[in-house]
């Protein structure tokens, strides 16, 4: 412990030393002495010492980056709609879903399915994943208000969700910022429920219900459950003239800041225009464009989160601490080379907390990891030759929970960007 971190109490040291000093007037002068004088000299040194550290950090600064992507999962029953921190990835989920007898009908003479409505899964991927692969058939029943008929069920990958963040690539990329991996352990669990088989329905019989019988998934699969994130549509006009550039051809289109409330963070979404550039300015967001007329556009809202659970659910995220090292392997480039920055690197993670990273290897690629890629949709690696070998990263949970590989994954997903060269894969232990 060094004498100038928060941890050293001055106090209680110059009073272990001053009890060591056998005479009385001694003692006594040691403490009116080192008390006062020194306690003094210790605090402008404490200060000047604390202000060169902090310049020092100051000249390497946090990088642009996307903000911090939150996720949660709820009930549809439970959602506020008055919520400021988390929304509906779909609007839709909120609303009753009608079930249209006679589409059904004609999908299924056509000797296809029809999906019904999405479930979750509240157990580990990769069992849900042997499950879809598995076709395996429900049996349930289809009732209306005058009769009920037998059907048969298959459970298939649901995937509009997944698409959503992908989509969020794309976003990041036409606001010049650097893509981080986003953490969706929910997303993942959903599946969407197709309808195989119906005996005896009549076209002009409404369907009223829908009922399953999910063996013994019974205890873990659920209906009506919405996931959740911290981001909202919303929409601005240019706030005034477009600006002319230098090269005649594009504009520069200023939003401000009254635009946009505070407290939140904006991309830009879309827009018909051709956009070449976006930066910040004085809280001001500029468009650059080849568009000479004021423009709306398509914005999204990011909420901070504070919550750490919402509506009986943990939430995850992205977010991470901000420090020196990593600011520093940002702003220059600097490439994670040993064990110890892995660690670190990790350990900045908020989601690491119910983690531990008990060891890693690199060892022959050999069968199919327990982890997967949460940027699996991004395919920029243009290498021909494969990976020989595997980064395989240990980790100990502090408690069972079923989405502790899901948050693996995640972490050896961000790990992969340092280490194109081997496969970043991860298992608990």
């Amino acid at each position: 412990m060094g004498i100038f971190t928060d941890e050293f109490d001055l106090a209680g040291y110059v009073e272990r030393q001053a009890m060591e000093i056998k005479g009385l007037e001694n003692r006594d002068l040691f403490r009116n002495i080192i008390g006062d004088m020194f306690t003094q000299l210790y605090q402008h040194m404490y200060a000047e010492y604390h202000g060169l550290e902090q310049r020092m950090l100051a000249e390497v600064k946090a990088p642009a980056e996307m903000p911090d992507i939150m996720t949660g999962l709820c009930s549809r029953k439970d959602y506020d709609q008055t919520d400021r921190e988390f929304f509906p990835m779909d609007a839709a989920d909120l609303q009753q879903k009608e079930i249209p007898a006679a589409d059904i009908l004609r999908h299924l003479q056509a000797g296809e399915g029809y999906a019904l409505f999405p479930v979750f899964f509240a157990g580990e991927t990769n069992e849900l994943e042997k499950l879809l692969r598995e076709k395996r058939q429900f049996s349930g029943t289809v009732k209306s208000a005058y009769s009920e008929v037998a059907a048969t069920f298959e459970l298939r990958p649901c995937l509009r969700y997944r698409k959503q963040v992908e989509a969020l690539y794309d976003v990041t990329g036409q606001n010049a910022l650097p893509w981080r991996s986003v953490l969706t352990p929910y997303l993942y669990k959903f599946a969407e429920v197709w309808i195989t088989s119906l005996e005896g329905w009549e076209d002009d019989m409404p369907i009223e219900r829908v009922m399953l019988d999910y063996a013994e998934f019974a205890d873990r699969i659920y209906e009506d459950m919405v996931p959740l994130w911290n981001i909202r549509p919303w929409q601005a006009h240019t706030s005034c003239y477009p600006e002319p550039c230098m090269d005649r051809t594009s504009y520069e289109h200023r939003l401000y800041a009254s635009q946009l409330p505070a407290g939140c963070k904006y991309l830009l979404a879309g827009s018909a225009a051709e956009v070449r550039n976006v930066r910040w300015q004085g809280g001001e967001m500029i468009i650059t464009c080849d568009r000479q007329e004021a423009e709306d556009w398509e914005m999204l809202r990011l909420y901070p989160v504070k919550s750490q659970e919402k509506y009986g659910y943990r939430v995850y995220g992205n977010q991470h601490d901000e420090s020196f090292a990593r600011n520093l392997v940002a702003a220059f480039g600097q490439r994670i080379k040993t064990r110890g920055e892995i660690e670190r690197f990790l350990r900045s993670f908020a989601c690491m907390q119910d983690l531990e990273l008990a060891d890693m290897r690199l060892r022959k690629t050999a069968g199919q990891p327990a982890t997967y890629s949460t940027d699996a949709f991004i395919d920029y690696e243009f290498r021909t030759g494969s990976r020989a070998y595997t980064l395989e990263l240990d980790f100990r949970a502090k408690q069972e929970d079923y989405r502790n590989l899901d948050v693996i994954s995640f972490l050896t997903t961000s790990l992969q960007h340092y280490f194109p060269e081997y496969t970043c894969a991860g298992r608990l232990v």
